[in-house]
C-alpha cells in the first residue's frame, strides 16, 4: 500500500501502531509502547500524527480508503461487462472481499495486522470510530448491497438486510481469526490459509443470501 506520507517517521510510527494494536488492541497498547517500537521519541510522534485516538483512525484510513476505491472500481467494472445484467454473484462476493482478505496474505508488510484490527472493530468498537468507520464503510457497503439484493428478490428488505448483515460479520470474524485458526479448531485448520477462507467464505455467503426466504418470520411479540 502506499504511504501517505513522505517521511519515513510517519510511516513508522504507523506500521508500529499497527502492529500492536492488532496484538493487544487499542486499551492494551500504549503511546510508549508504539514510539519504541517504531524506534521515535514520543514528541515527534504527536507532532507527525497527534494523540492515540488520532494514531488509530490514521491506521484506519490509510488502508481502508484504497481498499474501498480498489473494490468500488471493480465493481463498476463488472457492472458494465455485465451490461445491465446482475454480476454473478460469487463474483460480487470476491470483490467486496477479496481485498480484505489479500491484507491477511500480506506477510512481508504490515497488511495482515491492519486485517486483525478491522475484524475486531465491530466486535470491540470504539466509540470515537463510529464516525470514521461510517464514512469509509456506509458508501462501498451500499454499493454492493444494490448488486447483491438483485440475486434476491424473494427477500423481504428486512430479511435481505439481516442476512447480508450476517454475511459481513462472518467477513469480519474471519479476518480477526485467520491467525490462530489451528487453536481454535484443535488443528483441523491452518492459521493464515486466506485463499481458501476466501473461496468458503463466497461460497458460504451466496448460499446465505440465496436461501428460501423464511416463512413466516415476525418479530418477537407480533
Amino acid at each position: 500500500m502506499n504511504q501517505p506520507f513522505p517521511s519515513k517517521t510517519p510511516a513508522r510510527i504507523l506500521n508500529a501502531a499497527e502492529m500492536l494494536f492488532a496484538q493487544h488492541g487499542y486499551d492494551g497498547t500504549s503511546m510508549r509502547n508504539i514510539t519504541r517500537k517504531a524506534g521515535v521519541n514520543l514528541a515527534a510522534s504527536h507532532y507527525h500524527l497527534g494523540d492515540k485516538e488520532s494514531l488509530y483512525a490514521l491506521v484506519f484510513t490509510r488502508r481502508l480508503q484504497p481498499v474501498n476505491e480498489a473494490r468500488l472500481a471493480r465493481l463498476q467494472q463488472a457492472e458494465l461487462a455485465a451490461a445491465g445484467r446482475p454480476v454473478p454473484l460469487p463474483l460480487a462476493l470476491d470483490i467486496m472481499a477479496r481485498p480484505l482478505f489479500e491484507l491477511c496474505a500480506d506477510a512481508r508488510g504490515s497488511g495482515r495486522y491492519f486485517a486483525r484490527i478491522l475484524g475486531r472493530s465491530l466486535t470491540d468498537p470504539l466509540p470515537f470510530m463510529d464516525g470514521l468507520l461510517a464514512r469509509q464503510f456506509q458508501p462501498a457497503m451500499a454499493r454492493f448491497a444494490q448488486a447483491l439484493r438483485r440475486h434476491a428478490p424473494n427477500l423481504s428488505p428486512e430479511e435481505f438486510l439481516w442476512r447480508l448483515s450476517f454475511v459481513i460479520g462472518a467477513m469480519h470474524h474471519t479476518l480477526a481469526t485467520l491467525h490462530c485458526m489451528q487453536d481454535l479448531t484443535r488443528g483441523i485448520c491452518r492459521n493464515d490459509d486466506h485463499g481458501k477462507a476466501l473461496t468458503l467464505f463466497v461460497e458460504f455467503a451466496a448460499l446465505a443470501l440465496t436461501a428460501p426466504a423464511t416463512a413466516n418470520l415476525k418479530s418477537p411479540g407480533a
